[in-house]
């Protein structure tokens, strides 16, 4: 009643907790299901797809720089990918051979399948890889039942060669043969695109405001800070790949610095996705470039040299581009977010309960196709078996607190002082039962970690051990484990960096991460659970153990 008493003014959102199971997908499609009951698409006040971006490729609109295009020699992927994303298992010749079930799980509609990259490596499935470059990532921590990937990390067998680019040496990138030190997000080019609440179009353009923290190196005589692009930009470089050096872009555009590509994408949000520019932004007026120059004076010559940033675009576009960067990016009035009872920016598409590309698709474990309508489903693991307790009585579930971010803000001491440690949260029925009282401590285990514990492999364990808190804000029979903290890397530890011993503050090894207690699948054994249709890795299908110490 309370739903529906709200005429189109209503709406149904959900993110993550609702996917992050082995039937988040049919979840999700549950939840889209109320909104299409209420008829809420692309109305003021129900739900919407938000304002969306100008395209910084170019390719909407024959804008000044169509990237996809200016590629000469282009080399183009092919094969399957190793994560099995985008491919049927049927049309596999994997599938002539062996047929069901397939060795590991096929996700035909879905992409980046993050939990799947090392543990298919590991098993040479669907085939090996020799090297592995992982930037600003750390699956081993990040991940659920992430630490299994150590045991394949640390085997040179399984993966020869791993590369890692980070701003840290991480739980992941503490097992690398090689780290290149990158920089952060006040240091680099970016272009993260809008969420979509925000209805008005949005492209944000992200730039170098702090001169970086990385020593400079040359590429060609070109000088940079040491970052992802000046690594790809020298290895390409040097392997003579097309598409970097002299004429990358073409006759006369090259590619030897991280502006040479940026920028063009910035003249391109200038520009707009109208044809022959019709919403392009005005041109910088000389005081707002004067302005420019100004803002980034402190920055070194390595980042910012006005001479060169205007000749990665032509002349034309230059004056529009500084009109963007100015402003951190382009911004379409709020004003024109609505119009009367509607949103301006409509998905206007057909709307379907029953989605038969779905139902077309057969689950590579067990033969069998997905339904078409959600429809209820129990945990199961990758063959399609139902998953059981196993003994232990609590549901595990996670979340982030508000003042952190994913895994990053360990570092950040500002966000400590508000909160120095994570805690178990419970609620006081299950805490009077067990004998528990604030702060004490209790070892949490798993049926996929019943020890409680991670091997690092390098002789180094850690224990998962936490304080408890009451608190009337959770259901009876489930415990909640935020993330952010009990790292066991992320400049934790002592570190030995060309000889030199650096300390590692104890501060970032606090609390404890709940991934290495999320269940492992019981068929594959080095990957968490996961939903075979979206592909998400599982956060909270897991039940816990807590032992009181």
């Amino acid at each position: 009643d309370e739903l529906t008493s709200h005429g189109k003014r209503a709406a149904v959102e959900f993110y993550r907790g609702s996917v992050q199971h082995t039937n988040g997908f049919y979840n999700a499609q549950a939840l889209i299901y109320l909104n299409l009951l209420i008829g809420n698409i692309d109305w003021k006040g129900g739900f919407t797809i938000g304002g969306g971006h100008w395209h910084e490729f170019g390719d909407k609109a024959n804008g000044p720089f169509d990237i996809k295009k200016l590629h000469p020699s282009k080399l183009s992927p092919f094969g399957i990918p190793i994560t099995r994303e985008k491919a049927k298992y049927e049309e596999s010749t994997l599938f002539n051979d062996e047929g069901y079930p397939a060795r590991r799980p096929w996700y035909p509609l879905s992409s980046n399948i993050y939990q799947e990259v090392i543990p298919s490596a590991s098993d040479g499935y669907p085939y090996d890889i020799k090297i592995l470059f992982i930037h600003m990532g750390t699956p081993i921590y990040a991940t659920p039942a992430g630490h299994k990937q150590i045991e394949i990390l640390k085997d040179i067998n399984k993966i020869p060669l791993l590369i890692s680019c980070d701003i840290v040496v991480s739980e992941t990138s503490m097992y690398a043969d090689y780290i290149f030190p990158d920089i952060t997000f006040f240091e680099r080019w970016g272009f993260p695109h809008p969420v979509p609440d925000i209805q008005s179009a949005v492209s944000k353009v992200r730039q170098p405001v702090i001169a970086p923290l990385t020593e400079t190196v040359k590429i060609d005589e070109e000088e940079m800070p040491v970052s992802l692009e000046a690594v790809i930009i020298a290895i390409a470089k040097k392997l003579n790949l097309s598409g970097f050096g002299k004429n990358a872009f073409g006759n006369g555009m090259n590619l030897d610095r991280p502006e040479d590509y940026y920028l063009k994408l910035v003249a391109n949000i200038a520009f707009g996705d109208k044809p022959n520019g019709k919403d392009a932004v005005a041109a910088a007026s000389n005081s707002e470039i004067d302005l420019f120059k100004k803002s980034r004076r402190h920055l070194p010559k390595s980042v910012f040299d006005y001479e060169r940033w205007k000749k990665a675009v032509n002349l034309e576009d230059w004056g529009r581009v500084v009109f963007v960067l100015n402003r951190g990016g382009r911004f379409e009035s709020s004003e024109d977010a609505y119009k009367g009872p509607y949103v301006s920016h409509k998905f206007q598409n057909l709307l379907r309960f029953y989605l038969e590309e779905v139902a077309d698709v057969k689950h590579s474990g067990t033969g069998g196709n997905f339904s078409g309508i959600s429809i209820y489903i129990d945990q199961r693991d990758s063959i399609g078996n139902s998953l059981r307790k196993n003994g232990y009585d609590f549901h595990l579930i996670t979340y982030k607190e508000i003042f952190h971010t994913q895994s990053r803000t360990a570092s950040n001491y500002w966000t400590l002082g508000l909160m120095s440690e994570n805690m178990v949260l419970i609620n006081s029925k299950d805490a009077k039962r067990l004998g528990l009282k604030n702060d004490d401590l209790v070892r949490v285990t798993s049926s996929s970690n019943p020890n409680g514990v991670i091997d690092l492999g390098n002789g180094d364990f850690i224990e998962l051990i936490a304080k408890i808190k009451l608190t009337e804000g959770i259901k009876p029979g489930v415990i909640s484990i935020s993330h952010h903290f009990g790292h066991w890397a992320y400049g934790s530890n002592d570190t030995v960096i060309d000889g030199k011993n650096i300390k590692g503050d104890k501060r970032r090894r606090k609390g404890i991460s709940p991934n290495p207690l999320m269940d492992v699948d019981p068929v594959l054994k080095n990957t968490p659970l996961s939903d075979p249709i979206g592909g998400s890795a599982s956060f909270f299908d897991t039940f816990i153990k807590l032992t009181k110490l």
